[in-house]
C-alpha cells in the first residue's frame, strides 16, 4: 500500500513551515490510499488511510500552538469526524481478518457453529464500508480535505499571531526552531505516558489501557515524523522500539474488548439465522476465551511498560530531547 514518504528537516529551520511539509505529506499518503479504501480492494488501503489521518490529529494536538489562535479547530473536527466514520470498517475488517484465527481457539465442534456469526460480520462490514464510503464523497470530506490545504498554506506564511511561551523570547512560535519545539513535545509525552502507565493497576478499566495505547501512539509518531528526521533513525530506535511492544500489548487487550463487545452488539442477529441457538453458544464460549486473552494481556503489560519507562529508552530521551 502507499505509505509516508520521509521529510527531511532541519534542527534550526522555522518550525511552521517544516511542520506544513510533514503534514502535506501525511495528506499526500492519505490521498494515494483512499481510492483503494473506496474500493474495498484491500484492507491495507483503509488501514494506511487511517494512520495518515491519526498521525495528522497527533500534530494538530502536539504542535497546535504553531497555527492561529482558532484557526485549528475546525479542521481538528473534521479530521476526528473522518477517523470516526471509517472507524467500523476497519473494526470489522480486523475482526474478519483474524476470524480465522479466533476460531482455531475453539474446539473443532464448538467452532463449527461460529458460521452464524461469520455470516453477521460479512454483512456488517458490506454495510460499514457502504456508510463509510459514502461520508468519504460527501461534499463534507472534500471541503474538509480542502480547507486542511488551506490551512497549511497559512502555515507556510510569516506569522503574526501567537507568541513563544517561554518567557523573554520575541519570535513567533511558529518561527522557533522544529527541533527545539518538536523535542519539547516528544519529552512532555513521554513524560505523561510515564506517569499513566504508573497508575495502570491489574483492575484498571479498560479506557485507561485505551487511552495509554493512544499517548503511546502519539510519542511514536512524533518519534517517527519529527524525532528520526531530525536526529537520526538510530537514535530514536530503543525507544520506538519499545513502543511497539508496548503498544502491541495494549492493542491485543483492546482489540479483545472490542471484539467482546461485538459478539454482545450482534447477538440477536445471529439467533434469528439458522443455527442461531448453536452459535450463540460458541460465542459464549469464544467471549470467555477473549476475556483470557485480554487477562494475559494486562498481565504482560507491566514487563512492556517497564522496558518503555526505564533504562536505555528512559535516557535516551533525558539525553537527546530533554
Amino acid at each position: 500500500m502507499p505509505g509516508s514518504s520521509k521529510i527531511r528537516l532541519d534542527r534550526d529551520e522555522p518550525a511552521g513551515p517544516a511542520a506544513a511539509r510533514v503534514l502535506r505529506g501525511l495528506l499526500a499518503v492519505g490521498d494515494a490510499n483512499l481510492p483503494g479504501a473506496l474500493a474495498d480492494a484491500d484492507p491495507e488501503f483503509l488501514h494506511d488511510y487511517r494512520v495518515s489521518l491519526r498521525r495528522t490529529r497527533s500534530v494538530q494536538r502536539q504542535l497546535r500552538q504553531l497555527f492561529e489562535t482558532g484557526s485549528l479547530e475546525r479542521s481538528r473536527g473534521e479530521f476526528k469526524w473522518l477517523q470516526q466514520v471509517t472507524g467500523d470498517a476497519r473494526d470489522l475488517d480486523v475482526y474478519l481478518l483474524g476470524f480465522e484465527r479466533l476460531r482455531e481457539t475453539l474446539p473443532a465442534p464448538v467452532s463449527a457453529d461460529l458460521e452464524p456469526l461469520l455470516v453477521v460480520l460479512r454483512e456488517r462490514q458490506a454495510r460499514a464500508h457502504t456508510t463509510m464510503a459514502q461520508a468519504l464523497r460527501s461534499d463534507r470530506a472534500h471541503a474538509a480535505r480542502a480547507d486542511w490545504e488551506a490551512l497549511l498554506d497559512q502555515l507556510d506564511r510569516r506569522p503574526n499571531g501567537a507568541r513563544r511561551e517561554r518567557a523573554g523570547a520575541d519570535r513567533p512560535y511558529r518561527e522557533g526552531p522544529i527541533g527545539e519545539i518538536s523535542s519539547a513535545r516528544i519529552v512532555h509525552v513521554y513524560r505523561r505516558i510515564v506517569r499513566a502507565g504508573k497508575a495502570i493497576a491489574v483492575d484498571s478499566p479498560p479506557e485507561d489501557l485505551h487511552e495509554l495505547r493512544k499517548q503511546g501512539k502519539e510519542l511514536r509518531y512524533l518519534l517517527e515524523l519529527f524525532g528520526a528526521p531530525l536526529r537520526g533513525e538510530q537514535a530514536v530506535a530503543p525507544v520506538i522500539k519499545s513502543l511497539k511492544r508496548l503498544q502491541d500489548v495494549l492493542g491485543r487487550h483492546q482489540d479483545q474488548v472490542v471484539q467482546a463487545g461485538t459478539l454482545h452488539a450482534v447477538a440477536a442477529e445471529v439467533a434469528a439465522l439458522p443455527g442461531g441457538a448453536q452459535a450463540l453458544q460458541a460465542m459464549d464460549v469464544l467471549t470467555a476465551r477473549l476475556a483470557d486473552q485480554a487477562t494475559l494481556a494486562r498481565r504482560e503489560f507491566a514487563v512492556a511498560f517497564g522496558e518503555l519507562a526505564t533504562g536505555k529508552p528512559r535516557r535516551l530521551v533525558k539525553d537527546t530531547f530533554a
